[in-house]
Formats: C-alpha cells, structure tokens, sequence
C-alpha cells in the first residue's frame, strides 16, 4: 500500500506534467547552463572588482542573470509573467504563471538546501495548496489546487574557479507551507523523463509501414505517450 508521502510525489509529478510545459524546463535548463559560463566570464576578467570581492559579486550578479533568463523562457514560452516591485521591500522578482503553479527560480548552496529567507516565498508557500501530512485522506491531494515552485540552482562548486562555477544542479522544488522544508524536489532532467515522449515530424510523417494499401495519415500532435 503506497505511503502518504508515495501519494503525494505521485500527485505533484503529475500537477508539474499537466501544468508546467516541457518546453519551459529544457529552455530555461539550456539558458541557466549557459549563464552560468558566461557571468564566471564576465565577473572573472572585470578590472573593477578585487579578487577577494570576486565570488559575492558572482553570486549577486547571476540571481539578476537567472531572473531574466526565466522571464526570457516565459515569453518564449507564451506564458505570463512578473517582475513588479513587492510591496514588502520594494524588490523585484520574476514570477511566472504556468498552468496552476507560479514559478520562481532561486540559488541554494547544495542539492536539498532552502534558499535565503525572504517574505515573498513564505507568503506564497502559505498561499499553496500542499496538504499537511499525513493526509486524513489519499483522495484528498487530487482536488484541484495552486502551486507554488522553485526552480533551485546551484555551481559544481564553492570556490570561484571555472569548473567550480558551471551549473551543478537544477531542481523543481515545491515547498511545504511553512518553507522549512521541500514537499517535493526533482532535478529537472528526470523531471522531464515523467513527460510524453517526444516523435519528430519526420517520424509522424513516415508512420509505420504498411503491406499494400494506402498508409493512413500522419497523427497531428506533436507528442506521443509512453
């Protein structure tokens, strides 16, 4: 018999395939590998920033980087999104609609780990539907719901060198509702092994050979389930 933490990853992988496009999580995951290489670049050969400061400006320079690669993913996308001051300190953040979730991104020093306290998260953790465990009852987790998730990101390494500062990680966490910890958290690679697999239109338009007979047309959706 499936445990109620069984219950409920089921459930959310299946809210993230449902409500989170495939395309997001490849192109934002392309756009983060790349930000990471290009901003280690830029802050390593900028004359204006002591060595010992190198690492903090890295830090600081590529949330605002990944901040707008995910606005970039979402327009790319055709989904909504954000960045309008909040009201609690006047910062901007992105934040973006897919489906039931609203996603924002945020670095963490390792695999697992929260990120920085900030208001904004606890408040949207708070707004979620993710149920208390244990559940009084399975069927209670298929009711429709919103969601909110992170996009967690974090370098190989600590240090500031190059291959310590390429990307390590990618996840998809959902929090609990009090932001202490992660209701569920999955790499974005195998996140997107849960999705239809994909077949190219040269694929569809070939089909399946046929013996004698006309070949029957070529489907029109462009994914396939498993």
């Amino acid at each position: 018999m499936a445990t109620d933490e069984e219950y409920l990853r089921k459930h959310l992988i299946g809210q993230v395939v449902d409500n989170v496009p495939r395309g997001c999580l490849e192109e934002f995951e392309r756009r983060a590998q790349k930000a990471y290489v290009e901003r280690f670049a830029e802050v390593r050969h900028d004359p204006a920033t002591l060595d010992e400061h190198r690492l903090h400006k890295l830090i600081q320079d590529r949330m605002f980087r990944m901040d707008w690669e995910l606005a970039e993913t979402a327009k790319a996308q055709g989904l909504r999104y954000t960045a309008k001051p909040l009201p609690e300190n006047t910062w901007a953040y992105t934040y973006v609609i897919a489906g039931s979730f609203g996603l924002t991104q945020a670095y963490v020093q390792t695999i697992g780990a929260l990120p920085i306290p900030a208001k904004y998260r606890d408040d949207l953790a708070k707004a979620s539907g993710i149920p208390r465990l244990p559940l009084d009852d399975p069927r209670e987790i298929y009711q429709p719901k919103k969601f909110y998730a992170l996009l967690a990101h974090n370098p190989v390494g600590r240090h500031f060198a190059e291959e310590d500062q390429k990307l390590g990680t990618l996840q998809l966490c959902i929090p609990c509702r009090d932001m202490n910890s992660w209701a569920f958290a999955m790499s974005v690679p195998e996140l997107l092994s849960y999705y239809p697999n994909r077949i190219t239109t040269q694929e569809k338009e070939r089909g399946p050979a046929w013996k004698g007979g006309a070949r029957p047309l070529p489907k029109r959706d462009t994914e396939m389930g498993e």
